[in-house]
């Protein structure tokens, strides 16, 4: 499966799930199941949605259903919290944030975003809430400065641990600042996003240099681990969640790719 680099987690599940059914009850499973999971190792809902393959078999469908549902769920929840004249800055390009936000047409917000380099998803999700909000958008290095600006950070997630939050590189130094200023940091998941662990790989440098300069070491990550004491609370399918209740059961299968990713990439849990 061709790694997507742009989207959000939201529409990757969808693919994901297209994916992994056509596999399911069938012998190759497990080798598909390494390889999706090769290309998403940090994304907690596609380690749910292989884990509901193996424990349910056809029946993890219900589980895909339930998925979508919690989604939209959050959605409501999240534009259900935004408030008039509020402004409101993000960090990434979280597909389950656009939609909130783009959920709250009707409230007289402002955005604050940055680039989010080195794919540039910030400036796609600058351009589709320009058509709705007067955007500002900036740096990734300046994006903490426009935090005075802000009433909270809203950013989404690909995984979230009992201790950590795994998302887009540059949200653990943001978290710090938005605490040291007093700016509350929201996390918008559903439970799906719930993992005992997840993995972080490293991309291609060539993305941030190609070409690079004879002994110029280039390391690309896409993702970094923010302590849990960094956020406010979580907006999930239930309501705003300030410590999200972790019950998992896990297929053997799971906890063998597991054991064969951590050869290759790193662990968190």
């Amino acid at each position: 499966m061709q790694q997507d680099r742009i989207s959000g987690a939201a529409e990757i599940e969808r693919k994901a799930i297209k994916f992994i059914e056509k596999y399911i009850d069938k012998p190759s499973l497990f080798k598909k199941s390494v390889e999706l999971l090769s290309t998403y190792p940090s994304m907690a809902s596609i380690w749910n949605i292989v884990n509901f393959a193996f424990l349910y078999g056809k029946r993890a469908r219900e589980k895909y259903d339930e998925m979508a549902n919690a989604n939209k769920k959050v959605i409501e929840n999240g534009a259900k919290f935004i408030r008039d004249n509020q402004t409101i800055l993000t960090y990434s390009r979280s597909s389950t944030v656009a939609r909130i936000l783009k959920k709250c047409k009707a409230k007289n917000i402002k955005i604050i975003c940055s680039e989010s380099r080195p794919r540039y998803e910030g400036r796609r999700l600058a351009k589709e809430l320009s058509r709705m909000f007067p955007v500002t958008i900036t740096t990734d290095a300046a994006l903490s400065y426009f935090l005075d600006d802000a009433d909270f950070v809203l950013i989404g997630a690909d995984a979230v641990l009992e201790r950590h939050v795994i998302n887009k590189v540059g949200t653990f130094p943001l978290a710090m600042v938005a605490k040291e200023k007093k700016k509350p940091l929201y996390v918008a998941a559903s439970s799906y996003k719930l993992f005992p662990f997840a993995l972080i790989k490293e991309e291609t440098g060539e993305e941030i240099w190609k070409n690079s300069p004879e002994n110029v070491i280039v390391k690309n990550f896409y993702f970094d681990v923010t302590p849990r004491k960094f956020i406010k609370a979580y907006i999930m399918e239930e309501g705003i969640i300030s410590k999200p209740s972790f019950k998992h059961e896990i297929a053997e299968e799971i906890e063998k790719i597991r054991d064969i990713l951590n050869e290759r990439f790193y662990l968190v849990r």
